[in-house]
């Protein structure tokens, strides 16, 4: 198995990395508005070959990126994280 193979192997499809982030001062939020790609019935990306392409803002799951925070607590790419920060929800007043 290639690591290119076992690095996408991770993903559970949830889905909730396609949802749209705020960063505030340093701290990443989840928002309820879900990436204008993602089919909200499948969980996938209807783009995904094209992604980085078809929406620029489309982050790239890379091991340096993991380190910012993204991704849900019990995603399995973050799982050997220690200390590992995840986002909390965006709940405007």
């Amino acid at each position: 198995m290639t690591d290119h193979v076992a690095w996408e192997g991770k993903c559970r499809r949830c889905g909730r990395c396609c949802f749209e982030k705020i960063d505030f001062n340093g701290a990443i939020y989840y928002t309820n508005e879900p990436c204008a790609m993602l089919d909200l019935d499948t969980r996938l990306c209807t783009v995904y070959r094209e992604r980085h392409e078809r929406r620029p803002g489309c982050m790239a799951l890379t091991p340096e990126m993991l380190q910012r925070g993204i991704l849900p607590a019990d995603c399995p790419y973050v799982e050997d994280i220690t200390d590992y920060r995840a986002p909390c929800l965006y709940e405007p007043d």
